[in-house]
């Protein structure tokens, strides 16, 4: 057993994000393929629509936040609730415009570490914070 520290670092310019959003990589030694990452969102920060190769795990530890899906679906994020995104699913997840939001991603990655595919921003139309 040992600790893995990780330290936040702020998303400034990325263009895998709209607004303020800080996060941590932690990953094992021990397994190449295992990641996970510590999201914070503060109000309307978010992803750009994406999709993972082998699916993503998604655990919202503090705040209230959303999931959305190309289709319009969207999942509220609550501390305790997991959503699970599908291999290929394009999706965006971040918080809503009141409160900040923090989640824990997990997801494996393929071994020529292509396992995200980063697409365009997400609109404002369709961030809308209500949950359908």
């Amino acid at each position: 057993m040992k600790s893995m520290a990780g330290s936040m670092s702020h998303f400034a310019d990325d263009p895998r994000f709209t607004g303020d959003v800080f996060g941590a990589h932690i990953a094992p030694d021990g397994d190449p393929q295992l990641h996970a990452y510590v999201v914070s969102f503060q109000p309307y920060g978010r992803t750009a629509w994406h999709s993972h190769e082998r699916g993503q795990l998604l655990i919202c530890t503090a705040g209230q936040g959303f999931v959305g899906t190309r289709d319009g679906r969207r999942i509220e994020l609550r501390p305790g609730v997991a959503v699970w995104t599908d291999a290929g699913e394009e999706h965006w997840h971040g918080a809503g415009p009141t409160d900040a939001m923090t989640h824990v991603a997990v997801q494996t990655e393929t071994p020529d570490g292509a396992s995200v595919h980063w697409h365009e921003q997400v609109s404002e139309r369709d961030w809308k914070p209500e949950v359908g």
